[in-house]
Parts: structure tokens; C-alpha cells; sequence
């Protein structure tokens, strides 16, 4: 039985596919190294399968349930390699401009930071976790050095310190802030 948070993923993510699957989504990729099988005799009865029978289950599998089976244990990564597991690509998700993609969010959203996460947010924009502390963005400025000298990030400060907060609303990191209003008023620069 599916927990509601699973079953909400679940829902989102066939809305991704639906939308966009083509252009953000790509091959569950495997390193290497995971898949060289371990000779610890396993105790579970699905485990004591034959690949067969373990692949046929992962046909009958949907979106979360083949990669919840997949990433359960050693010995299901290595038979699930075996198939064409298709994910969602938070770089993928990137590539495309105001893509606002809830199912991404909430995928990301399962798989926080294992240490501190509260130091960490998500952002809407980029698919990614980034960290929260002021000391990080203040130093991420240097890279808009035209933009911010010309006061098109007069506002940066404010960005920071809302993203920064515990219990922030923000939900746009302050790189992305700085990308679209370059983005969007880059071109009133003078030069």
C-alpha cells in the first residue's frame, strides 16, 4: 500500500510524462561499479527469484514503483539495469525555460539532503538542492559583476537574506533570481 506522499509523486509524474517526457526525461543511469552483484546470500523470497521473473515484475511496475524496486537493494539495481527504466532529468527539467514542473519538485522534494537539511532548499527554477547560508551568495555575486554594477540586482540583498530564513516563502534561488532579471532586463544595460 502506497503512503499518500508516494501515491501524490505518483500523480505528478505521470503529469510530467504526459507533458514533457520527451524533452526531460532519460534512461535510469547506473554507475558501473554498483553493478558488480555481491555474493551475500539474500533472505527474501523475491530476491531468490530468477531474472526472469524479477523483470517481469518490473514490466508490471509504474513510474515510482520500478524505481523504488530498483534502488530496494544491490541485487534489484543489477536486474533493473536489465531494463529501460525512464526518469525524470532535473538537468533536462533545466534546459527548458519557466518550465514550472511540480512532479520534478516533488521527486527532488523525497530525496533531500541526507545531512542538515535545513540548510538546504529547493529551488523552483534549476531542480536543485542549494544551500541557504548568506556567506554562499554573497560570494555567487561576482559572476552578474555588469549586472550588479548597473543596479539591475539592486534588490539582491533582499533576495538573499529571504532565501536564508528558516521558514522562507522564497522559493527561487538567488542565481536564478540573478539569471532571469538579467534574462529579462539584461538587454536596458548600457554599455
Amino acid at each position: 500500500m502506497l503512503s499518500a506522499r508516494w501515491k501524490r509523486l505518483s500523480f505528478d509524474l505521470q503529469d510530467c510524462k504526459q507533458g514533457h517526457a520527451s524533452a526531460c526525461w532519460g534512461k535510469f543511469k547506473i554507475p558501473k561499479t554498483l553493478l558488480v552483484a555481491s555474493q551475500a546470500t539474500q533472505s527474501s523470497a523475491l530476491l531468490q527469484l530468477p531474472n526472469e521473473l524479477l523483470l517481469l515484475i518490473f514490466r508490471y511496475t509504474r513510474l515510482v514503483g520500478d524505481l523504488a524496486l530498483a534502488l530496494t537493494c544491490k541485487r534489484l539495481l543489477v536486474v533493473s539495469s536489465m531494463t529501460a527504466i525512464r526518469i525524470p532529468s532535473a538537468a533536462r527539467h533545466r534546459a527548458v525555460p519557466d518550465l514550472n514542473c511540480a512532479g520534478m519538485l516533488r521527486l527532488l522534494r523525497v530525496m533531500e539532503p541526507p545531512k542538515r537539511p535545513s540548510r538546504w532548499a529547493l529551488c523552483c527554477d534549476c531542480y536543485r538542492w542549494r544551500p541557504k547560508r548568506q556567506v554562499y551568495w554573497k560570494s555567487a555575486l561576482k559572476k552578474y559583476a555588469a549586472e550588479s554594477s548597473s543596479r539591475l540586482l539592486k534588490g539582491y540583498c533582499h533576495v538573499v537574506e529571504s532565501w536564508s530564513r528558516k521558514s522562507s516563502p522564497s522559493y527561487q534561488c538567488p542565481e536564478c533570481w540573478c539569471a532571469e532579471r538579467s534574462r529579462k532586463y539584461g538587454h536596458c544595460i548600457s554599455k
